[in-house]
């Protein structure tokens, strides 16, 4: 009975350890089966040469962790693509992990193992060493490196052309460039790597959509999937044969890895239905893609008939008018020229301006409202000149001509504005007001020092020791105080004498202190953040320093005779166009806000220095 028993807890125990036996034997089979593997599709690679490492896992796995590619570029990756086959009745599944890279420079690299879980293990794969070579590197042995042959894509699967609307043009002309993309394989990504050289070009892109369109497109009965890349307009800028550079760009193909069929006639997956894409696995290859170049035939322009054509081609129209026609002296007008069409509006140069003799003006203000379509560049330019006459009187501007080329009348158009009449009436009290400078001046002077401006105090300042009066200090100035009292007042009857039959002697004397008066008050309406106000006080005490100092009639100043009487004084070339640049600033912003200097502090200080460099030449 007892050896029964015996014999009975033996059997169940040699079950037991058969189960554990079992348990491990096929956990030890399942384990062998997994496999994680990497690979390079080739080996030594190029400096700069593109490759591929993948990454295959033969089961169900997750946390796909990738090693460090610090010594190279990624081009793309991590590209994930699914794989399915049956073996021995048993469908079996693969997913790949594929990263494009680049290397940067010569050497032997080693790529770490990558990691991922499977039922929670975590698995490595084997470690990869590379081997960059100067140069372009060899493939892998049993490794085709022919895109065609490897992935099935040729240079007619995805390639780049631009077109242009026209191959012959005038100088000038616009020409619509587009740049395709077409494809018959499934695009993950497309980028522009390199953007076309366009020299002889001037270029104006159109705005394109975000996200790429593709349409369907036959080319010698094949069917392609198209898409645009880049729209141009090109307005050559010479005559001759032009090229347009080629545009070089990269695009990430999806491409089915099929089933290779067997050779076996009973072997029942040998079946086109087994090479379906639900039973093959996808990955994704990098295509470079390049256009070719495009030569351009640019004519020349026939001979100008004229000098008012400054490169205009195509069709306008012109427009030019004053915004007001009476103003007075010393004020400012504007005279508007608007042209208006279809061409290279934006290389417009401004048409020339004749003025009356006394009138001055100013580079003109430009403005652009243009529209670029696939018609061309449409829109119109407008020229603002700002115009000062000095002298009263009715005047008229002579009229604005413009010259075009006419591409559809192959001919000049020449384009002319009525002449344009304006009324200047008397000086403007602005201006006049600087003519006060005869007026004596208060008891205080005004000094300038250094950059500021500070006023002395007049008066006595006496100092004596208490003690005997006779024989000290106080008692000599008192003593003298009479002599000295009665020579200054003949020195000064004098010197009034002198300037009453000399105004322009007078002024010259007074100049100065005018300058610095006006000078002052502009500070305080700097400070007060007064901008016009400070603009107009820094340009009538410029104006009345130089009509004074100089002798100069107001009605007479100008630009003109201000350089004038400076190089009559010796004055450097310098200090007068510091000057001159300093008044027509303060004049373009007292008419005009948008001109206003950004830092009317360092006019202020120019000014300064201008009165103080001039005092110290002038009176030499």
């Amino acid at each position: 009975m007892a050896i029964k028993n015996l014999k009975i807890q033996l059997i169940k125990n040699l079950r037991h350890l058969l189960a554990v036996v079992l348990l491990l034997s096929g956990y030890s089979t399942y384990a062998a089966e997994i496999s994680f593997t990497a690979s390079v599709n080739r080996n030594p690679i190029g400096t700069n040469e593109q490759f591929s490492i993948t990454f295959t896992i033969n089961a169900q796995a997750s946390n796909f962790q990738a090693p460090s590619f610090k010594d190279f570029n990624i081009l793309s990756g991590p590209n994930q693509s699914t794989s399915m086959q049956f073996i021995n009745g048993n469908m079996s599944q693969s997913v790949s992990f594929t990263y494009y890279l680049q290397a940067k420079s010569e050497g032997t690299y080693r790529i770490d193992p990558a990691t991922i879980e499977v039922n929670g293990v975590k698995i490595k794969s084997n470690a990869l060493t590379l081997n960059v070579v100067k140069g372009q590197g060899k493939p892998q042995a049993g490794t085709n490196n022919s895109q065609g042959d490897d992935d099935g894509i040729t240079t007619k699967s995805v390639f780049l052309r631009v077109s242009v609307d026209k191959s012959s043009v005038y100088r000038g002309e616009a020409i619509l460039a587009t740049y395709k993309l077409y494809t018959k394989v499934n695009l993950v990504n497309y980028t522009i790597d390199k953007l076309p050289a366009l020299n002889g070009f001037w270029s104006q892109e159109l705005k394109m959509p975000d996200q790429l369109e593709l349409r369907t497109e036959v080319i010698n009965g094949e069917q392609y999937r198209v898409g645009i890349v880049k729209k141009v307009i090109l307005f050559p800028q010479q005559s001759g044969t032009l090229t347009i550079d080629p545009m070089q760009g990269s695009c990430i193909a999806r491409v089915q890895n099929q089933r290779k069929r067997s050779n076996n006639p009973f072997d029942i997956f040998n079946d086109p239905f087994f090479n379906d894409p639900f039973f093959s696995s996808a990955r994704d290859v990098k295509v470079n893609v390049k256009s070719e170049p495009v030569k351009i035939n640019v004519k020349d322009l026939p001979p100008a008939p004229d000098d008012y054509f400054k490169g205009a081609v195509g069709n306008f129209t012109m427009q030019a008018a004053l915004d007001k026609d009476q103003v007075k002296a010393n004020d400012a007008v504007n005279l508007k020229i608007k042209i208006s069409g279809k061409g290279n509006l934006k290389l417009i140069d401004a048409p020339e301006i004749k003025l009356p003799t006394d009138f001055e003006t100013y580079d003109p203000k430009i403005n652009d409202n243009v529209s670029v379509t696939e018609n061309g560049v449409t829109g119109s330019k407008t020229f603002e000149y700002l115009i000062i006459p000095r002298h009263e009187g009715d005047y008229t501007i002579d009229p604005v001509h413009f010259t075009y080329f006419d591409l559809n009348k192959k001919q000049y158009v020449q384009l002319t504005s009525p002449p344009l009449k304006i009324t200047v009436k008397g000086i403007s009290g602005d201006a006049s007001a600087a003519q006060s400078v005869a007026s004596y001046q208060n008891k205080t002077d005004v000094k300038l020092l250094g950059k500021d401006i500070a006023f002395i105090k007049t008066g006595v300042m006496t100092t004596y020791t208490h003690g005997t009066f006779f024989g000290s200090l106080l008692f000599y100035v008192l003593l003298l105080l009479p002599v000295i009292l009665l020579t200054a007042f003949l020195i000064y009857k004098k010197r009034k004498e002198k300037l009453s039959g000399n105004l322009a002697y007078m002024r010259s004397t007074r100049a100065t202190k005018m300058a610095q008066k006006r000078l002052s008050a502009a500070k305080k309406q700097l400070d007060a953040g007064k901008t016009d106000l400070f603009y107009e006080e820094i340009f009538k005490g410029l104006n009345g320093y130089a009509s004074d100092k100089l002798g100069i009639d107001m009605a007479d100043l100008n630009k003109e005779t201000l350089t004038r009487k400076l190089k009559e004084n010796n004055i450097s070339e310098a200090l007068t166009t510091k000057m001159i640049t300093t008044i027509d600033t303060c004049e373009l912003a007292r008419f005009a806000s948008q001109f206003q200097s950004t830092n009317p502090q360092q006019i202020y200080t120019d000014s300064v220095s201008i009165i103080t460099e001039l005092e110290n030449a002038l009176n030499v």
